[in-house]
């Protein structure tokens, strides 16, 4: 019987007719941090759904099954499965736990996403209806209101070409985050190549980043092209949301860890001097379509997928981000990368 229960990949346990435990895996031993051979189940487990499952089960001789939110450590939802062991074990009953936290996370995260990219898509769309009935109807023969409204469709049709070019960058990134670039890169020629594109394309941009490089920074391993993508809207970022005649300061640096044994690599820090962000948005700026201002991000053409695509490219690279910030100071986003090994 231990075998058996053993064998099974998620926390399982062998119930005798009275709810006394016969046997337990290691999975339900991990789980329930203790030692369960012999227990009563009431004695490890009190949520009352679960008690009632297990008392129908022995009762009526049939499979119960139900999602349950359970609390150990945290608290996490599991399909619990109680059912008659079966003729070989006849008056034993075996109960799993089957974690589904990462099922349902993700099939919330997929609603979200469906809901959001909608709702983007959505505005822009409405006003372009809008703008379109007007030039039908009242401003037919107006020259002047048909040029503001083909401006104002202008942008609106930008907007939407930028969430979907950046919904298929995304959607890219995420199908190759497994597949670890191996070129050697310049790290130092990849920001100032970042720095010149960004200083040419707004009148605003050029002297404001300021690049500070230490001595015998060592070539990074990964894609220059995509770490080009990953500085373009860490330093686009900076400039936007900081005062237009600020500085952005970039400091290039070599990792040298205090723990043995502990990664060696590259920190690249983007510091601007903008209204800071709080503390609470910090984990969540990353998210998909997750914006602190919405209004202020759009009027900027921000899509909301900037940091997305920056975190998977990061991950692709092996690397990580870490993002402090301090209201009325601004804000420093640091980039670590693995140096190349041949």
């Amino acid at each position: 019987m231990s075998s058996i229960v053993n064998a099974m990949p998620y926390p399982a346990l062998l119930l005798d007719s009275n709810r006394m435990i016969v046997t337990a895996n290691d999975a339900a031993v991990s789980l329930f941090e203790r030692a369960l051979k012999k227990m009563y189940l009431v004695r490890v487990l009190r949520h009352p759904e679960v008690l009632s499952m297990v008392a129908t089960s022995i009762k009526d001789e049939e499979m119960n099954t139900r999602r349950i939110a359970l609390t150990f450590q945290t608290q996490r939802t599991y399909e619990v499965t109680v059912a008659p062991a079966g003729d070989a074990m006849e008056g034993l009953y075996l109960m799993t736990l089957a974690d589904m936290s990462a099922q349902i996370q993700a099939e919330r995260a997929r609603s979200t996403f469906v809901a959001n990219v909608s709702h983007e898509l959505r505005s822009p769309l409405t006003s372009l209806i809008g703008m379109v009935e007007t030039l039908r109807g009242p401003a037919r023969d107006d020259k002047a209101a048909q040029d503001r409204f083909l401006a104002l469709m202008d942008d609106e049709t930008q907007r939407m070409s930028r969430i979907v070019m950046d919904l298929l960058s995304l959607s890219k990134f995420e199908a190759q985050e497994h597949i670890v670039p191996d070129d050697s890169v310049n790290i130092i020629e990849v920001i100032k190549r970042t720095t010149s594109a960004l200083e040419a394309s707004d009148a605003n941009y050029p002297g404001r980043i300021k690049i500070e490089a230490g001595e015998d920074i060592p070539p990074i391993r990964g894609d220059a092209d995509l770490l080009i993508e990953v500085f373009q809207n860490l330093l686009e970022n900076a400039l936007r949301y900081s005062p237009p005649t600020s500085e952005i300061d970039v400091k290039i640096s070599r990792r040298h860890p205090k723990r043995p044994g502990s990664q060696r690599g590259v920190q690249i820090s983007v510091q601007d001097y903008g209204d800071g962000i709080e503390d609470a948005h910090i984990p969540r700026l990353t998210e998909r379509f997750y914006r602190v201002d919405k209004g202020r991000s759009r009027q900027m053409g921000g899509t909301g997928l900037g940091l997305a695509i920056v975190k998977h490219i990061i991950n692709r690279h092996r690397g990580r981000m870490v993002i402090d910030s301090e209201l009325g100071r601004g804000t420093c986003v640091s980039v670590f990368l693995v140096p190349f090994s041949p």
